[in-house]
């Protein structure tokens, strides 16, 4: 691993390579905790085999009892850094030093393209490791045709906590990521790719910052524009289908954002005080979000990352983003018609002006992914250069699921 470690450029900040070792009384603490932990009772709800009220009984009584008793955290922990494993002190802009956690496969090829990869919820730098892998078994370092960067959010595993002090958005998390490129010596210029949360982080990078060149997304989540709307944009009849599962997604599949969004801390106390609640609450997604249901392993390695780095309630603050409150007026009673209408609403980053991409942006498209858009409706986020339809791949974790798509 070593071979790809050696970066190209001497860093302008203090770095030091990283290998996780989690205390053995944490790894016990978490063991006890599932034993001493016990499954809510059977209900008409969890007995449904189709998951469509939530995560069944029976999966999490098979997850429990794996995860007490067969799961392995120290192979993950050398599957992990068996990779090159960094721990970059980035400056913001008041001083203030971040540690941000990162992976890293660094080229000996002259002209090889900075390529930052960014994750987002409920995932980690771990969905990009297969990819890691793929790239190691075609390339050598000296044909490797990319440095590719792949951080963890402030928030998120070994990365910084954000500020107490501060209202923390993801756009300080853009600039922090900014920064690590920049202090890795990619200044003069980078790519992004970007999913789920991560999407928004590398938009809000490629609209910001002349050294990102290109930016490629697989989520693109948005409303219709309004060209849709006066029947101006094409829509495929594949794309037509898909958009019946967006919308399934929108009613029926967002209740967890509404909780990430209005009572951050309420729940970041719920799933911290129980690994069996955190198990529950992303272990669903995993289910429901992918095509090809990730194994036990897979999952479990996931949500221990996050018992163990407390990451939970440090990295849902992306979504107070999402919802915008509607402005306050003065009541009356002809108005209780109107009352479900003046919550809060989403706010819809891609289709923002604010953050049209100017750069070349690139766009997958995949049929199962929770909230699909067609292509003429990305096309009207940025300046499009590319496109490519990943038939039969899908779910917010793709990286993990389709190496070579």
């Amino acid at each position: 691993m070593s071979a790809y470690s050696q970066l190209p450029h001497p860093p302008s900040f203090e770095m030091s390579k990283f290998t996780l070792e989690t205390p053995q009384k944490d790894q016990e603490y978490l063991v006890e905790l599932l034993r001493l932990s016990k499954l809510g009772p059977k209900t008409y709800e969890n007995m449904r085999s189709d998951g469509k009220y939530g995560v069944t009984y029976e999966w999490m009584a098979e997850a429990k009892e794996y995860w007490e008793n067969q799961f392995s955290w120290p192979a993950v922990e050398t599957h992990i850094n068996g990779f090159p494993n960094f721990m970059a002190q980035v400056s913001d802009d008041d001083g203030k030093l971040y540690p941000i956690h990162f992976v890293g496969l660094f080229s000996r090829k002259r002209g090889a393209i900075p390529l930052m990869c960014i994750h987002g919820w409920p995932g980690s730098f771990l969905e990009f490791l297969g990819v890691l892998t793929a790239l190691q078994n075609k390339y050598t370092p000296d044909e490797l045709p990319y440095h590719v960067v792949v951080p963890s959010l402030p928030g998120y595993a070994f990365s910084a906590t954000p500020p107490l002090d501060k209202d923390w958005v993801l756009e300080d998390s853009a600039r922090l990521m900014h920064k690590l490129m920049h202090g890795l010596g990619f200044g003069a210029g980078y790519c992004l790719q970007g999913g789920d949360i991560g999407s928004y982080a590398a938009r809000i990078m490629a609209t910001l910052y002349d050294s990102c060149k290109a930016l490629h997304l697989n989520f693109c989540i948005m409303t219709s524009p309004d060209e849709m709307v006066h029947g101006r944009l094409p829509i495929e009849s594949f794309e037509r289908e898909s958009l019946k599962r967006a919308d399934d997604f929108a009613k029926f599949g967002t209740a967890y954002a509404l909780e990430h969004s209005t009572r951050p801390a309420t729940i970041g106390f719920a799933l911290s005080s129980s690994p069996l609640a955190l198990l529950a609450w992303i272990g669903e997604k995993y289910l429901k979000w992918t095509d090809k249901t990730p194994s036990l392993d897979e999952i479990l390695a996931s949500v221990t990352l996050y018992w163990l780095t407390e990451t939970f309630p440090r990295a849902i603050y992306p979504y107070r983003q999402e919802l915008i409150e509607s402005p306050q007026q003065e009541w009356t009673e002809d108005d209780s018609r109107k009352v479900f209408n003046q919550g809060p609403h989403r706010y819809m980053l891609h289709p923002d002006p604010k953050y049209y991409c100017h750069k070349p942006l690139g766009y997958s498209w995949f049929p199962k992914e929770i909230a699909p858009v067609p292509r003429s409706w990305a096309a009207t986020t940025g300046n499009m250069v590319w496109f490519k339809s990943h038939n039969e791949v899908s779910g917010v974790s793709r990286p993990c699921e389709e190496i070579e798509a």
